[in-house]
């Protein structure tokens, strides 16, 4: 079992504080030397628009400046998970946000604003006559399933029989996927995060994560050739111990955490999987940059919760 060494360590650090994003500074600090939540919230500040919702890169493939439920649902996931209350400063807009771009008839969210063409983005965000809706099955899963688990954390602010139909119509999409884990595994994700959200009924609960571990053994991929490309690794998949499915891939896990430490780079950090292609080569080494800032550290994060610095 491998261990990070000392100086392996520091030299990720000595990355994330020099050349990751300041919110990923923050968090660094917020998670590992006790640092102030308000100080990531400061940080959080920056990606806010007037309407409530964030945009401006806060998801590093879509650089549009305007507001996107995709990137308001990973800003409430993070103010979640600081322990916000429904009265600090970002939340209620943000929720206002997500009630009046809420697709009142299909109770979805379209994952990124109509203008995303307008900046650089990642190929599979580009939208031409409605074709993002159909590559992402007309945003049944994505971003909802992520959005969905947050605004349960905010139930006070949301109307309830909404949540209530929005709550049911997500699990009847959840329940008609073939499979949890396709496409990269976002819907993976955004299931286990759905499945551990305040005030879901109990069955529901139950059935979810049923519906996570079941999918894990079966949807990673345990071949070590193939992780230096993007697909759903045993980390990505599990990434802290007490992750839903982590015990049922836990020989997969030990050799991932092993790989993963031979293959950090000579900088100290993690670097992505993926590119954007022939897309905005211009762009995209910022984008990049500010992805390996993010894997850096939630690799940092997923050693040390398996005992591996």
């Amino acid at each position: 079992m491998k261990q990070l060494p000392s100086d392996q360590f520091e030299r990720a650090v000595a990355f994330l504080r020099m050349r990751a994003r300041p919110l990923e500074r923050a968090l660094y600090e917020y998670s590992f030397n006790a640092g102030d939540e308000a100080a990531v919230i400061d940080e959080l500040l920056h990606f806010r628009n007037a309407d409530g919702g964030f945009g401006h890169a806060l998801e590093p493939d879509v650089h549009t400046p305007s507001s996107s439920a995709l990137a308001t649902g990973i800003a409430l996931r993070l103010i979640a998970e600081l322990d916000c209350s429904e009265g600090d400063a970002l939340v209620p807009g943000a929720v206002d946000y997500l009630l009046k771009t809420l697709d009142r008839k299909a109770l979805v969210w379209r994952a990124v604003p109509e203008t995303v063409n307008a900046s650089p983005h990642a190929p599979w965000w580009h939208d031409e006559q409605g074709s993002l809706a159909n590559t992402f099955d007309g945003f049944a899963i994505i971003p909802r399933v992520l959005i969905l688990g947050s605004l349960h954390a905010y139930a006070a602010l949301m109307p309830r029989e909404l949540l209530e139909q929005l709550t049911d119509s997500t699990i009847q999409a959840i329940s008609e996927l073939p499979v949890l884990g396709t496409g990269g595994g976002s819907d993976l994700e955004y299931v286990a995060y759905l499945a551990q959200a305040p005030g879901l009924p109990q069955a529901t609960r139950d059935l979810l994560k049923e519906q996570v571990v079941a999918a894990v053994p079966h949807v990673i991929v345990a071949d070590p050739s193939r992780w230096t490309g993007y697909c759903l690794t045993p980390l990505r998949a599990a990434p802290l111990p007490t992750s839903l499915g982590a015990t049922t891939i836990r020989a997969a896990l030990g050799a991932h955490l092993d790989w993963t430490i031979e293959h950090q780079e000579a900088d100290g950090a993690w670097d992505t999987t993926w590119t954007w292609g022939e897309s905005y080569p211009e762009s995209w080494p910022t984008a990049r940059q500010a992805w390996r800032g993010k894997l850096t550290l939630d690799t940092l994060l997923s050693l040390r919760a398996f005992k591996r610095l």
